[in-house]
């Protein structure tokens, strides 16, 4: 039983939270269109190399990314969106 990578951040999240394309996060990292589009949808398989593609675009640590807790996103995301209460 492989160990599976649950992403706290969903990876779309992450990129629209960015502003970016689908285009533009294959330009700025390794990663092919059609492999991110599969990412987005399944992170589980995602390998050690495009992880650290993904945590160096985003400039956020891998741990935090993938083993982040819910919590942190939830912060983040509320302080991204103006800190609602």
């Amino acid at each position: 039983n492989g160990m599976k990578f649950v992403s706290r951040y969903c990876l779309k999240d992450l990129r629209e939270l960015n502003r970016l394309t689908l285009e533009q996060v294959t330009d700025r990292t390794t990663i092919p269109l059609e492999r991110l589009k599969f990412l987005e949808s399944d992170s589980t398989k995602i390998e050690a190399s495009e992880r650290q593609c993904i945590s160096k675009l985003y400039n956020l640590s891998m741990e935090y990314i993938f083993f982040g807790k819910q919590a942190d996103f939830d912060r983040k995301l509320n302080e991204y969106l103006g800190g609602t209460p």
